[in-house]
């Protein structure tokens, strides 16, 4: 077969049929007005040729897609599948559809995560940077209208936000271990570079400067927070030097969990041996035993104002820039050992 000149279009498929273009475009899309033969010849033949939708064609054509989109950074943070659920079942009520994309802490999937999506051509972007302040982030610039950026961004930048403050929750995670005597901790982060990571990173230093005790840089680990790494990390550090912690602040719930169970394969009792503090705050805390102590992320509100956002953009038309930022909170639920059968 002779490829044609050019993008394949649905004219181009008509003629190598020898249809008409309006048949071919009905077949493409479903239309129940077409025999399942021909939409199947359609199919077979758009496939042969490589045929790809123009989907900013025919969002311009529907006078908007209907969809929302959602990148993130990490999927598998049980915080973002919660905070999804619900922006997904607010839009819904108003007829919008929402599509996820992850970018697993990777510039270069971020950026392709990016370009993919606007070629989707959605009516409003809801992103979670690695960097609100780096490259990525501009390749938004023509849709910053109806964007809403999760991160903290500069003062300069023509583009709404919603942020949580990441670094009050270091400081109130280093207070808590501090206050108790807990002052050998690991501290576990996020990937370097990650704004979120980083800013927890300051408000741990900003805790231990409040105590006058040297912020142990030598023990801190920076990585893609999950419950197995976690749980290898630690399983390893503590049997080339058995004892070289009484704590640990944990930059998300996950890596708390990948701490209680190197602790049971270690016969290390919580708190009594090791202190441990997460930062997150899932239903699943409760059933840890101890219960784990952790910093609250308000993700039902942070949730229900990017919905908001978007409806109001989409729906009510509402044009102004906004930001707003959250705070977390400590929620003590005794994973962390009492100051009073601490020593110093």
């Amino acid at each position: 077969m002779t490829k044609p000149n050019g993008p394949v279009t649905i004219k181009s498929i008509a003629e190598a049929l020898g249809i008409s273009f309006s048949t071919v475009s009905k077949a493409l899309n479903g239309d129940p007005a077409i025999s399942e033969t021909t939409r199947l010849t359609v199919e077979k033949k758009a496939k042969e040729m490589n045929y790809t939708r123009n989907y900013f064609a025919q969002s311009l054509r529907q006078k908007g897609s209907r969809t929302v989109a959602i990148i993130v950074n990490d999927i598998d943070i049980p915080a973002y599948g919660e905070m999804i659920a619900i922006i997904s079942g607010k839009l819904a009520a108003h007829g919008y559809t929402t599509m996820v994309s992850d970018s697993r802490y990777s510039e270069e999937f971020e950026r392709s995560s990016i370009q993919t999506v606007i070629s989707r051509m959605p009516e409003a972007i809801i992103v979670a940077p690695a960097d609100p302040a780096g490259p990525n982030l501009k390749l938004l610039e023509p849709m910053f209208q109806n964007t809403l950026v999760l991160g903290e961004i500069a003062n300069t930048a023509q583009v709404s936000s919603l942020s949580v403050d990441h670094r009050l929750a270091g400081r109130l995670t280093a207070q808590h271990l501090l206050k108790n005597g807990v002052r050998h901790n690991l501290i576990m982060g996020g990937p370097e570079g990650y704004q979120s990571s980083d800013l927890y990173l300051a408000g741990m230093r900003d805790g231990y400067r409040e105590f006058d005790i040297p912020f142990p840089e030598d023990r801190v680990l920076r990585f893609r927070p999950d419950q197995q790494t976690a749980y290898r990390r630690f399983c390893q550090l503590w049997q080339e030097e058995p004892g070289f912690c009484d704590g640990v602040a944990c930059f998300c719930d996950s890596m708390a969990f990948g701490i209680y169970r190197a602790c049971r394969e270690l016969e290390l009792r919580i708190p009594e041996d090791i202190s441990v503090i997460g930062y997150d705050d899932g239903p699943a805390n409760d059933f840890t035993a101890p219960p784990l102590t952790t910093i609250h992320m308000p993700k039902d509100l942070v949730a229900a104002q990017c919905a908001q956002f978007v409806i109001n953009r989409l729906v009510s038309g509402d044009t102004q820039l906004h930001h707003c930022n959250l705070e977390p909170y400590l929620v003590d639920r005794g994973s962390v050992f009492e100051s009073a059968s601490k020593g110093e």
